[in-house]
């Protein structure tokens, strides 16, 4: 049985990693060279880049197993090879000026050395294996550095069909990859969604609610780890991992239960083959210093065992008066190759973070909103805090049992406890606002989320099929506490400077959280990827997805069908439809049935799209049709479902190098948001922006290591209450930043200083929240 083209690359890591051999130099002269008058010729199109990340991609694109030894590819850049040519033909271009040359052993093709001494001819012994979780960590590891543009060619988790590359997906996603999220010296996610067209910060993290974010206009806490799916992401980390990938648009057969904007996957740091010691010193903003130690490299000496260490110590003010951030992160994974076959991984994670002062939650009572207060002051009160305290436990394993078969099972559970005030400033005058201040008390959830999965190739005639079968699952047990106090509007307080007053006398706590029930989806699916050529494939699937809420217990079949066209391979196309099922909302507190759970809902959505590497650019665009049940707070202050909220749109993405020394980090989103039925048919939903366009780039100056960067963001108008009288202006804002990248004693340094919101504008970020006011941070990372 063929195996796909990548279970068969032996890239630069695996080579050194595993331990016995059936390559010796010797064999090599047993190939045979008038095997290359019947080669085959490919489309093929790789850019210059690491001669490791090379070979992988000409292995993606001619499926060819290529086989070398680490030591031999690591340090040597590759030529670009573009044309209709054979393999041999693309590997003496990619080779050309390596003084490596490429040679048949049977089936496959091995990089060597010029010929040494007889001493020197056999190949350290190597086990060549096709254990895909491996090869896919170095090619993460790879991929998305700034001398690329930043660019990702692949994703490594597309929900339940696991790891693809990013122009076989028949949707549109995008990466972050780390050395973007270093550059940008991101806290939080709030930095990471800046950067992306489709994303906006709906709830920041420095307030006392849960955040969340906006994708292609619908809000949601659509988040998951590894692939694994979680409800919420309170005091979400980012030193401690390698990427951030963002599906847009509707997640349902991939991920389960979801709001239909999309879904964010935060990818864990992976163990290292080679030894790193990094060490980041710097200050995210205001006087928040901070230190990261990011350590990883091999277990044992042949590399069947590694470890990546984050640890992570933040304490000081931010850039808005009288708050504080304090946090400490110890962040450890561990892989382990148990037999050629079989990877075991593993994740524990524990994470405090504090915050005092959190920002206020915002809420106009009839009142329209005027020019945005001082972002800069703060409008709760400075005692009042948030704090998380978050124990988490992973594990992967992925059994391949032959090239047609692979087993993967993955499981996590996460503690949280949380004791955390809220400030609500009710605004029902022009001229003044009331504040209500509340003290929850402990509350605890423990997330649970598990996936157990088959993949199975088969062939039926020339037609391949790649079948997905299996079960995922996320639950939060939540325990809330029997203790908290509020106390009522108080007041009046002037929007020309904050007013603070002593903290209450609030009760002490009494007795421990209680539970309070259990949001549970289960998922029971099966997926065809079925390849008719190298040109056209079509993807089809079906989750039973079922919801378990409160009193209500509800199932559906959520089907997705794709057809995917690739005239070339460095262009593709799709065609989607997907529908899923999500739970209902939750009404918020200021509604007269606060914290009412809603009934779930079915969400729709259509698409065509469009991918192309161009040069060193990768172009992504899309059309797009959602809709799904509208929920929102009625005259009579309930908040409730009826009509349909339906989002017609476009979007354009473009990441990748422009010219050899220019970077660009691009997009934009233009929607068409409308309410179908109920008394609001025809108006416009809450917080949606009809366009939003985000301009990042960096670039190489003159002198050698310089850099510098910039980033332009515009939001456009967007409704602030539901009956559409209350409109947010447009809003631009700027960021500024400089690196510079050098060694000391042979050790690389990396220097870097950013401002954000360079003109310090003061702005609603949405109906409920003030935009971040100016911040500088600095770092400097050393690796030894």
């Amino acid at each position: 049985m063929r195996s796909s083209p990548r279970h068969r690359l032996l890239n630069a890591a695996l080579a050194a990693a595993f331990g016995t051999t059936f390559l010796s130099w010797s064999s090599l002269a047993s190939a045979q060279p008038s095997a290359q008058a019947s080669e085959p010729t490919f489309n093929i199109s790789v850019p210059a880049q690491p001669l490791a990340a090379a070979l992988n991609e000409l292995s993606r694109q001619t499926g060819a197993q290529v086989l070398t030894s680490g030591d031999l590819v690591s340090k040597i850049a590759a030529s670009a090879v573009s044309g209709r040519l054979t393999l041999q033909q693309a590997l003496d271009r990619m080779l050309s000026g390596s003084g490596l040359s490429a040679a048949r052993e049977g089936s496959a093709v091995v990089i060597r050395a010029p010929a040494a001494s007889a001493a020197d001819k056999t190949l350290p012994q190597v086990q060549v294996t096709a254990t895909r979780e491996v090869d896919l960590t170095t090619e993460l590891q790879q991929e998305g550095k700034a001398a690329d543009g930043y660019r990702a060619k692949t994703i490594s988790s597309v929900g339940a069909l696991g790891s693809m590359g990013l122009q076989d997906t028949p949707f549109s996603m995008s990466v972050v990859p780390l050395e973007l999220v270093q550059n940008i010296q991101a806290q939080s996610p709030d930095d990471i969604y800046k950067l992306n067209a489709s994303t906006r910060t709906t709830t920041p993290q420095i307030t006392s609610w849960s955040p969340s974010v906006n994708i292609r206009g619908f809000d949601g806490y659509n988040t998951a780890e590894d692939g694994l799916r979680r409800p919420y992401n309170h005091a979400a980390v980012i030193e401690d991992k390698e990427r951030v990938e963002i599906l847009n648009g509707l997640s349902g057969f991939l991920f389960g239960a979801a709001q239909p904007g999309g879904m964010v996957n935060f990818v864990y740091k992976r163990p290292t083959i080679e030894r790193l010691n990094s060490v980041t010193v710097g200050n995210y903003g205001g006087s928040q210093a901070y230190v990261h130690a990011d350590l990883g490299g091999r277990i044992d000496e042949a590399g069947r065992a590694g470890y990546r260490l984050n640890l992570v110590k933040q304490d000081g003010s931010t850039a808005i008066d009288d708050q504080k951030i304090n946090r400490q992160l110890v962040s450890a994974a561990a892989d382990w190759q148990l037999t050629d076959q079989l990877l075991l991984e593993l994740n524990g994670v524990y994470n405090q973070y504090k915050t005092t002062g959190t920002s206020a939650y915002w809420f106009f009572d009839g009142v329209k909103h005027g020019s945005a207060p001082d972002a800069k002051r703060l409008w709760g009160q400075p005692w009042v805090s948030d704090k998380f305290e978050n124990t988490k436990l992973m594990g992967k394993l992925t059994y391949q049992v032959n090239d047609a078969l692979t087993l993967r099972g993955a499981y996590a559970r996460d503690f949280l406890d949380r004791t955390g005030d809220h400030t609500v400033n009710l605004v029902s005058t022009p001229a003044s606002f009331e504040q209500i201040r509340t003290r929850a008390g402990l509350t605890k959830d423990v997330y649970d989320a598990g996936s157990a999965m088959a993949d199975i190739s088969v062939k039926t005639g020339s037609v391949a099929h790649k079948i997905t079968v299996g079960y995922t699952m996320y639950s939060d047990k939540y325990y809330d506490s029997p203790s908290q106090f509020s106390t009522g509007p108080q007041g009046p307080y002037s929007f020309t400077a904050p007013t603070y007053v002593q903290e209450p006398n609030f009760p002490p706590a009494v007795g421990d959280p209680k539970y309070g029930g259990r949001d549970l989806n289960k998922n029971h699916l099966i997926g065809d990827q079925i390849t008719f050529n190298d040109q056209w494939s079509v993807l089809l699937g079906v989750s039973r997805s079922n919801i378990q809420s409160g009193t209500y217990n509800k199932s559906r079949n959520s089907p997705s069908v794709s057809l995917l066209f690739k005239p070339m391979p460095w262009l593709s196309t799709y065609a989607s439809y997907i529908e899923g099922l999500e739970m209902g909302g939750t009404a918020p507190d200021t509604a007269s049935n606060a914290r009412q759970v809603q009934s779930p809902m079915v969400s729709r959505q259509k698409e065509i799209g469009v991918k192309a590497t161009v040069g060193k650019l990768l172009l992504t665009g899309a059309i797009f049709d959602i809709e799904k049940a509208y929920e929102f707070t009625n005259s009579n202050n309930v908040y409730t479902q009826d009509g349909r909220q339906k989002h017609t749109g476009i979007e354009f993405n473009a990441s990748g190098k422009l010219f050899d020394k220019l970077t660009v980090v691009s997009g934009i989103t233009a929607l068409n948001p409308k309410v179908k039925g109920s008394d609001l048919d025809g108006k416009s939903p809450i917080n949606v922006a009809k366009v939003v366009t985000k301009v990042y780039a960096e670039y190489a100056l003159p002198v050698p290591g310089l850099s510098l960067a910039g980033g332009l963001y515009y939001t456009g108008k967007q409704w602030a209450d539901s009956a559409n009288t209350d409109r947010l202006p447009a809003v631009t804002t700027a960021d500024l930043s400089v690196r510079y990248a050098t060694q000391v004693s042979g050790k690389p340094l990396t220097l870097r200083l950013s401002v954000n919101n360079v003109a310090d504008k003061n702005y609603w970020l949405n109906s409920y929240y003030v935009g971040a006011p100016r911040s500088v941070a600095f770092s400097a990372q050393m690796q030894f």
